[in-house]
């Protein structure tokens, strides 16, 4: 759901603003949780997924809110906090969730709701709007049906087969891929050869979450600033590309360990940078719709890479599957280490397309 709405939010919110895209899918994430809180049956538990992955596609909506109130420059940095404050929530959430679940299923979903419905309290009373009326994209009124479609099929051909764009959205698909892959085999890897329990499974994850919330909270900002978004940006995929060989050549303790750092470390480099790329690439009126395409990009791998992982995890072993995973994060990295410097917005030029 992720992938087929994210990029139609962003371009909403280039036409009517920030502030009531993020307001509505608030609102509508807290009714999905509502609904996994009650959810009888297999099929309203789907349900509550489909509105959850619906409304939870406003990601890009809060990017450009972040870009918007950044200037060009700092915007890897800007994006860094916005990432350790995920980062933060996917700490402190499984750890709520698995300690109220003693009470039952539905209490973590009611209270997720009842946050999320906080949220956006928070968001009427105290958020102000971030794009300013008169940089608006005059967007045709949204079509129904068959015409809505096909305007946003036209507007996903439009961002990637903009020279611009193309390249940091690739190294985005690739690099999600081999990360959703490495995630999926992770905890298989845990449980046959190593033999660890769910509990210390946890504890491991949490490591990993510490040190990228620490990497996108303070350190990338000063490594941009120092050597630019794009050396970070390679610099986080060598780390995850070591993270990822370290576990079939060290499957102990020690190496899990190095492993999850190295894991945190690189993620939280590699992906503020790329929206960095991205966002300094867009024009202001086009923040939303670039950003939309690129968390669809991100949310397809999502798709992609547990699919190939658990296939290879079953078919060739752990070895190789994180080796092929570590492939991917290879091939991002040569492809992001093609892009040419940054163009100026609105104006993109041959030396861009590559």
């Amino acid at each position: 759901m992720q992938f087929l709405f994210a990029p139609l939010w962003g371009r909403l919110s280039d036409r009517y603003g920030r502030r009531p895209l993020l307001i509505v899918g608030l609102v509508g994430s807290a009714g999905s949780y509502l609904v996994f809180a009650f959810a009888g049956t297999v099929e309203v538990l789907l349900l509550s997924r489909i509105v959850g992955g619906l409304t939870g596609a406003t990601i890009p909506v809060a990017q450009a809110y972040v870009a918007d109130s950044s200037p060009r420059e700092s915007r890897a940095r800007a994006m860094g906090l916005i990432g350790a404050a995920f980062g933060i929530g996917f700490i402190i959430g499984p750890a709520l969730g698995g300690f109220m679940s003693r009470w039952g299923y539905a209490l973590p979903g009611v209270f997720a709701s009842g946050l999320s419905l906080l949220a956006a309290l928070v968001a009427v009373a105290f958020l102000p709007e971030s794009l300013p009326a008169q940089q608006r994209r005059r967007l045709a009124a949204p079509a129904a049906g068959a015409k809505a479609a096909g305007a946003q099929v036209r507007a996903l051909a439009r961002t990637l087969g903009d020279a611009r764009f193309r390249g940091p959205i690739g190294a985005t698909l690739l690099a999600n891929t081999g990360f959703a892959a490495y995630t999926t085999i992770f905890p298989l890897f845990l449980d046959e050869p190593i033999g660890m329990t769910a509990t210390e499974a946890g504890a491991f994850f949490a490591l990993s979450g510490l040190v990228s919330v620490t990497t996108q909270g303070g350190i990338v900002g000063r490594v941009v600033d120092r050597i630019g978004e794009k050396h970070t940006a390679l610099m986080g995929l060598v780390a995850v590309f070591g993270a990822f060989l370290i576990l079939p050549s060290w499957p102990q303790t020690r190496g899990i360990l190095l492993s999850l750092s190295f894991l945190g470390l690189g993620w939280g480099l590699f992906n503020p940078a790329l929206l960095g790329i991205l966002s300094g690439r867009a024009d202001e009126t086009d923040q939303g719709s670039v950003l939309g395409v690129n968390q669809s990009a991100s949310a397809l791998a999502r798709v992609l890479g547990p699919l190939a992982g658990g296939w290879a995890f079953g078919a060739l072993g752990y070895a190789l599957s994180f080796q092929l995973s570590a492939l991917l994060l290879a091939a991002a990295a040569l492809w992001l280490s093609t892009l040419a410097g940054l163009p100026t917005p609105g104006a993109p030029s041959e030396a861009t397309d590559r």
